[in-house]
């Protein structure tokens, strides 16, 4: 009778532990599949290392091009004027200024004859809106609401708000730009144009016109004057935002840099910088009881990466006087290659030399935004980035590892199965035996030549 590999009633008739016993020739035929997957797990764990130190570095990419385009210096307004205010923004330098608020910028507006309810049918046709200088279309049904051409309107994509105003005793359609002002080259009437032909015979005909034309911001810096079509102003005075709130005589702007802010801005960079350090010297700098294996020790990627950082703290930007480089700006490295900002060296290079402190990371090429950007591309370009390649290779080698492992799994189960055949063959063997020699105790051979 064949033997069935599923049998694990062991040790019934030779009193052995089979069960415990295939158990554990089992697992010491498992060891190579453990010590595998132990060795794919570690190879999983590099990948995600390399992937951290991936988002660190653009990280630090980030920072720098934020400090290439806004701008290392911050600036502050000691000024107090009452017609506007500044805000400081990125990109411009200390100074003083007069601003003189001569007209507000303000927003063209349309209006309905009036309709005794909001319900009031409305002969229908096509409105056509102009909105400076772009045209939209809006078809208006027969016998429509009040309430609902508003709401046509509103969904026509133009960019006006329309709305149903009640008076007391009549309702209005109303229409208003949602952009101040009008075009600089041209003319109050191109902010918004209306025009309705009428096809329906049901309703009132809307009747709408304009009842604000819109007014564009004017002003006078330094006694310059200058045309906006927004009472938010950004350009005329550089690294400001100014936001006209009324008309008045001339007042001052006084810009100051903010050296408190000027180290937050630089300390972003920084602190990139050191995130992405900190993830390197950890890998190099590895413990006696830590899992070599699950890390990134002695790695080429690793090594070059640890260079690179240092020619980020030593490069010299060409060009400049006397802040070329990150030292200049009292950027200083520590002995585990972290960096700090020494704020005494920050202010006096400030003080100093102001433009050239955005220059170091906004000057074109050379400029450390660039250098920075170009160092990171090395490592983290989808395509030829030396951690996209070496994470390309880790992953072809545990794909690798996953086929191996199924054979030897697979392999694995058919032992089992074998010892188990072959258990269940010795028990049926030493159950057979047994049964001879019970037999042969119960019915004895008779003594041959014997008495009676």
């Amino acid at each position: 009778m064949p033997i069935d590999a599923s049998f694990r009633a062991g040790g019934l008739a030779s009193g052995l532990d089979s069960n415990n016993i295939i158990d554990t020739l089992v697992s010491l035929e498992k060891r190579p599949i453990d010590m595998l997957s132990k060795r794919q797990q570690a190879l999983k764990a590099q990948v995600s290392l390399l992937g951290d130190l991936a988002s660190k570095l653009s990280s630090l990419s980030t920072a720098a091009g934020n400090l290439q385009s806004k701008g290392v210096l911050a600036l502050k307004a000691s000024s107090s004027p009452t017609s506007f205010s500044v805000t400081p923004t990125t990109g411009g330098a200390a100074g003083r200024y007069s601003v003189e608020v001569t007209g507000l910028a303000s927003a063209a507006k349309a209006r309905s004859q009036a309709f005794a309810t909001g319900d009031a049918p409305i002969t229908g046709g096509t409105l056509d809106l102009s909105v400076m200088g772009s045209n939209y279309q809006v078809t208006i049904t027969d016998g429509m609401t009040l309430t609902e051409v508003a709401t046509a309107i509103n969904q026509s994509g133009a960019p006006v708000n329309a709305s149903v105003l009640a008076s007391g005793t009549s309702h209005y359609l109303t229409l208003t730009n949602r952009d101040t002002g009008y075009p600089l080259t041209g003319a109050p009437g191109d902010a918004l144009g209306i025009s309705m032909t009428t096809t329906g015979t049901q309703g009132t005909a809307l009747a709408l016109g304009i009842t604000q034309q819109a007014t564009n911001a004017t002003f006078l810096v330094d006694g310059l004057p200058m045309t906006r079509t927004s009472n938010e102003v950004t350009g005329a005075i550089p690294g400001v935002t100014l936001s006209l709130k009324s008309l008045g005589a001339a007042e001052d702007v006084v810009l100051g840099y903010d050296y408190e802010a000027t180290q937050k801005n630089l300390q972003a960079f920084v602190t990139a910088y050191n995130e992405v350090q900190a993830l390197v010297q950890k890998q190099l700098a590895v413990k006696p009881e830590s899992n070599r294996g699950a890390m990134l020790a002695g790695d080429a990627v690793v090594r070059n990466l640890q260079s690179t950082l240092q020619r980020i703290v030593s490069t010299t930007v060409p060009g400049l006087a006397t802040v070329r480089s990150l030292a200049d700006l009292g950027v200083q490295t520590s002995r585990d290659g972290s960096l700090t900002i020494d704020t005494t060296k920050l202010q006096a290079a400030v003080a100093r030399e102001p433009g050239s402190v955005n220059a170091l990371f906004g000057k074109a090429t050379t400029g450390l935004g660039d250098v920075v950007e170009g160092l990171v591309d090395t490592f983290t370009d989808p395509v030829n980035g030396l951690i996209t390649a070496r994470k390309s290779g880790l992953n072809d080698n545990i794909r690798a590892m996953d086929s191996q492992l199924e054979r030897l799994d697979a392999r694995l189960a058919g032992y089992r199965q074998n010892l188990i055949r072959q258990f269940a063959a010795m028990e049926q063997v030493v159950s057979g035996i047994k049964s001879i020699g019970n037999y042969l105790t119960n019915n004895p051979f008779p003594k041959i030549g014997g008495n009676e």
